[in-house]
């Protein structure tokens, strides 16, 4: 009888379908509580109602680049707010795409009819998780909004940005002790670490709710298995783009030592024809380039490049 294997068992909140699967069903108190906790943490707004506008989670979107959060909250005052949040690593790339992202959702609240510069017009905010800190912002939650060169902010901004770096909590930590955490930090400290045993020794309701959403979600091994193949989709196309910018890298490098060996050989020998000077290696580029600074002889440059 084929005995079979369960999935391994998953722990990182940090995960995009784990970290989805806390926030998403609003049907379920206790996803509804967590995303309140980090909504209200990170950006101070009041939340009244929310509600997550994708909230499917869909074990087939596997290569998808990006598993985002689209939230719409109601606020005490009975604004309306568009919030998308993502778990990822801060690259160049990330940093365009959240502009866009939040570009995207302003233009997004005219194409639905409502009237430009009109007060049906409302806020947007992005929140990046990131595994990661900012040596140039020690700071644990990173807020951006348009200035003007007296430092004052746009009046009637409707664009907000917040970074989280993940592993700035460590920090808050020594300094506050793990006990004087806030809720936000607590479910930042949670998201970096995971369900450690001097965390669970507080006895905290975020901590406790995270805890079993955690364990909720590896009941599924559907989830789990996809969970585990997205963080191998995701090691992959890490991985492709260290490759294609080495093979920029590369591709400019040779380029550049091309285009300086012609032009000393031209200089050196302006008769001789170039021609034999096309599709070398980099190596040899580099050689040849060497040898025309120490004035070897046309001969020997000519043996270099057969």
């Amino acid at each position: 009888m084929e005995t079979k294997i369960k999935p391994k068992r998953i722990t990182d909140f940090k995960n995009d379908l784990v970290f989805k699967f806390m926030l998403s069903d609003l049907n379920d108190s206790r996803c509804y509580y967590l995303l309140k906790v980090i909504i209200e943490g990170i950006t101070g707004i009041k939340c009244q109602e929310l509600f997550v506008l994708n909230s499917e989670l869909n074990p087939e979107h596997l290569s998808d680049k990006d598993m985002v959060l689209d939230v719409r909250v109601k606020t005490d005052e009975g604004k309306l707010i568009d919030i998308e949040m993502q778990n990822s690593a801060l690259t160049k790339e990330v940093h365009y795409r959240f502009q866009i992202y939040g570009a995207r959702m302003m233009v997004h609240q005219v194409n639905r009819g409502d009237l430009l510069y009109s007060e049906n017009v409302h806020e947007v905010y992005t929140i990046l998780f990131v595994n990661d800190i900012d040596r140039d912002n020690l700071l644990l939650i990173d807020t951006y909004m348009p200035r003007n060169q007296l430092n004052h902010v746009r009046k009637h901004n409707l664009l907000t940005h917040h970074n989280i770096y993940l592993p700035f909590i460590d920090a808050v930590v020594r300094e506050k002790g793990l006990k004087n955490l806030s809720k936000i930090e607590l479910a930042i400290y949670t998201l970096y670490h995971g369900i450690t045993d001097d965390i669970i020794a507080l006895n905290s309701e975020v901590v406790t709710m995270m805890k079993e959403k955690m364990d909720q979600f590896n009941e599924d091994e559907e989830l789990v298995l996809a969970a585990s193949k997205r963080q191998l989709v995701k090691i992959q196309h890490h991985q492709e783009k260290i490759r294609i910018r080495q093979e920029g890298k590369e591709e400019g490098e040779l380029l550049k030592a091309k285009e300086n060996t012609l032009m000393l050989f031209k200089s050196k020998y302006p008769q001789e024809d170039i021609l034999m000077l096309e599709n070398l290696t980099l190596s040899q580029y580099n050689e040849i380039f060497k040898a025309l600074i120490e004035n070897k002889n046309l001969q020997i440059i000519k043996e270099m490049i057969k």
